[in-house]
This record gives structure tokens, sequence and C-alpha cells, in this order.
């Protein structure tokens, strides 16, 4: 019996230590029936995870601005404002290597092809092209992408 009250205390602390680390209390506390100490002991050496929802809330919070003219929450890439129409200073736009695309191919001279969500974005001299039409700036063709999409 005493055996058995040593086991549930065990299953308890593998719970509480599961809990103050972020990961999964039930299934520590069933891995602590067949292992006892030696779970115990491998998730007293495992790191706490982050919550999901802090990363999500932190990637997002990352990704984005407010404008000063709406205080709507626009994208950090954005060079106007999708709901009035605010041109941002180009110094709060993030370089062009932090936008979410990647080069497929770099003609040079502002010639190239970009890939943003699957669609191809070309590069020329007279602005950014996508299914046939012509946009002034990345971020006006990253609009339509979204828009689209």
């Amino acid at each position: 019996m005493g055996f058995l009250f040593f086991w549930l205390i065990w299953m308890v602390v593998n719970a509480l230590i599961a809990s103050s680390k972020n990961r999964s209390t039930i299934g520590w506390v069933l891995l602590s029936i067949p292992f006892g100490l030696i779970a115990t002991l491998v998730l007293a050496c495992l790191p706490k995870l982050q919550e999901e929802g802090s990363v999500a809330a932190r990637s997002v919070a990352e990704q984005t601005k407010v404008c000063p003219r709406c205080a709507e929450t626009v994208k950090a890439a954005a060079m106007v404002c999708r709901f009035c129409n605010h041109e941002f200073d180009p110094a709060t736009v993030p370089p062009p290597a932090q936008y979410p695309w990647e080069m497929i191919e770099d003609f040079g001279s502002g010639y190239g092809v970009f890939m943003y969500k699957h669609a191809k974005l070309v590069y020329t001299n007279r602005g950014v092209k996508w299914k046939g039409s012509t946009y002034d700036s990345p971020a006006q063709a990253i609009g339509a992408v979204d828009a689209y999409s």
C-alpha cells in the first residue's frame, strides 16, 4: 500500500514539473507510471517551452505597425495604409531584405523575379508586375496578392 501511495505522489510531482515547464501534464503523468524517477529526471532536465499564444502574438507584433492617422494596424512593409491611404515615411519601412518574399532570379539593374505566397512577382524599371497588372511599389503588389488570396 505504501508503494502505491509513493507512486501517486511521484505522479503529482511529475504533473507539477510538467505544468511549470509548459509541457503535457497528462503525458508526463502517464510516463511516470512505468518509468517513475527516470521520467522525473528527464523532465527536470528539459527546457521550458514557450507558450504558443505568446509566440504567435510576438510574431504578429513584429510584422505590423500602427497607422498614425487612423490608428489601424497594418503590415510593417506597407508604404500606404490600406484603410486611410496615409503614406508612411520610407524610413519606417523595413529594407527589402526583410520582406516576406524570396528571390528566384536576379538579373541586376532592378530586374528580377521574386516569389511571394506562391505568386511570381516580376520587378522591372517600370514597377512590379503580377498577373498582367503593374504596381508602383512592392507594397502595392504584395497588397494585391494578399487581397487575391
